[in-house]
């Protein structure tokens, strides 16, 4: 209200200010003018009348036609009965001026002689420029008068509004005051306890903060701080659950080669070169197993630093597929899987990372086969989609399937999702990293599965324009 009613007065004084400019300011500066032009007038009729010189006689009417220009302008000027009224009479007296000079008798040269005649012209010019003086004076005053009382109005005003704002001010300030206190009150209370609950997580103690209903925002923030509360005790869980499940991928294959280095070492296979080299199958195969385990890590640490190295080229999808599907035959045999393949031959070279996509090929087929039961079938096609630019490749297979609450954070790591018999899938470090892979390359990824009748992996890539 107070802004509102300063914006009103401050358009009240604009329109003081703007008066006094465009209207008062220019009368007084018209009359100013208009009275140079008559003592100029005067003083050139009187050159004329002695001389009889043509170039005076030009200045006069020059001057007469100046000073007959400024009544004109006066008369859009003037705002006021008592203004227009004055310029009435002036502009009367004009008229008997002009009516003077059409009864005067020039003689050739222009002059009249010196004699009654010219004494009687001057008189009445006299009497009628005294007059037109005096009027243009009334107004001059008449105006200097609006104008002060408007600049007055207009200083009043300021003062005016110089006292609201102060008032008001000190009125607001008042306010704040007395609502901050309040506020802070309401405010401190659960400020302290998120104070002392943060503290707690810090410990390492994940406790839901009490509910806080006022004020709203505070109570929001603690809503969101029992999510987050939430987040990082499943978030540490996890980190547990991962370090256990870490500590006995590594500490199996590493039991494995010791002791299998330490039948070697003590020779007890000595004169039996056959299980001497089962015994080296084995440890290659498990330092194998170890290094795809750190690979892995090492992959996931790239990632999250964003330095994960890619190196695109022109290649053939087939190729790759075929590659990824013998790597795992010999898996699926052992398991009695059959795998159906389903690729068109027409598919034309992919700008890829072949390592980084037999990469992901590798782990959705070895999330199929490990979920899948014998017997089972696993199929993987590929699918140009002209339309959308790219190509869908899909690894579908007839495994227990994904619950649909694990859906949502298959994709995310650290994320295990349970399929309800007990079986825990992964750790979530490989789909994540397919799907940066995947969304690296400018394509999306995306699951499809039921429990109980298996889940189909699909990923596309663009097609090379």
């Amino acid at each position: 209200m107070i802004s509102l009613y300063t914006i009103i007065y401050l358009n009240h004084l604009n329109n003081l200010i703007e008066s006094v400019i465009r209207q008062d300011s220019r009368i007084i500066k018209t009359i100013e003018n208009a009275l140079d032009d008559l003592y100029s007038l005067i003083a050139a009729d009187d050159k004329y009348l002695i001389s009889g010189d043509a170039d005076y006689y030009r200045q006069f009417r020059q001057i007469r036609n100046d000073f007959a220009e400024r009544l004109q302008e006066l008369s859009g000027l003037a705002d006021t009965r008592q203004k227009r009224d004055l310029l009435t009479d002036i502009q009367k007296f004009q008229s008997r001026f002009d009516v003077l000079l059409k009864e005067r008798k020039l003689r050739a040269g222009g002059q009249i002689k010196p004699g009654e005649k010219r004494r009687n012209y001057t008189n009445q010019r006299k009497k009628i420029s005294r007059h037109i003086d005096q009027q243009l004076r009334n107004l001059l005053i008449l105006s200097t008068k609006d104008r002060n009382r408007k600049l007055q109005e207009s200083r009043d005003m300021v003062a005016k509004i110089l006292t609201i704002n102060i008032v008001s001010a000190t009125l607001v300030v008042f306010l704040v005051i007395i609502i901050t206190y309040v506020n802070a009150r309401k405010i401190n209370l659960p400020i302290k306890l998120l104070q002392e609950k943060t503290k707690d997580i810090a410990a390492g103690k994940f406790e839901e903060v009490m509910k806080i209903s006022s004020p709203p925002e505070i109570g929001e923030l603690a809503d969101a701080f029992n999510v987050m509360s939430d987040r990082l005790k499943e978030l540490d869980q996890i980190k547990i659950d991962y370090i256990s499940y870490l500590s006995h991928k590594l500490r199996t294959p590493l039991t494995v080669i010791q002791e299998a280095s330490l039948m070697l070492q003590q020779g007890i296979f000595a004169g039996v070169p056959e299980k001497q080299e089962e015994l080296f199958k084995v440890i290659r195969e498990e330092c194998e197993r170890l290094i795809s385990s750190v690979n892995r890590i090492l992959d996931f640490s790239r990632m999250e630093a964003g330095d994960m190295y890619f190196s695109f080229q022109l290649a053939e999808i087939y190729p790759v597929i075929e590659k990824s599907i013998a790597k795992f035959s010999p898996l699926m045999q052992n398991k009695k899987i059959n795998i159906v393949r389903s690729i068109p031959p027409d598919i034309p070279p992919l700008r890829m990372d072949v390592e980084r996509i037999e990469e992901v090929l590798e782990n959705l087929l070895g999330n199929a086969w490990k979920y899948t039961q014998p017997g089972g079938t696993i199929t993987l096609s590929a699918i140009p989609n002209h339309e959308k630019g790219e190509i869908e490749i899909s690894v579908a297979d007839t495994g227990v399937g994904i619950p649909e609450d694990g859906l949502r954070q298959v994709f995310e790591k650290f994320k295990r999702v349970d399929d309800r018999r007990g079986a825990i899938r992964g750790t979530g470090l490989g789909l994540a990293i397919v799907r940066h892979i995947i969304n690296t390359h400018g394509g999306r990824i995306w699951v499809a599965s039921k429990i109980g009748e298996g889940s189909n992996f699909t990923f596309s890539l663009p097609l090379s324009s």
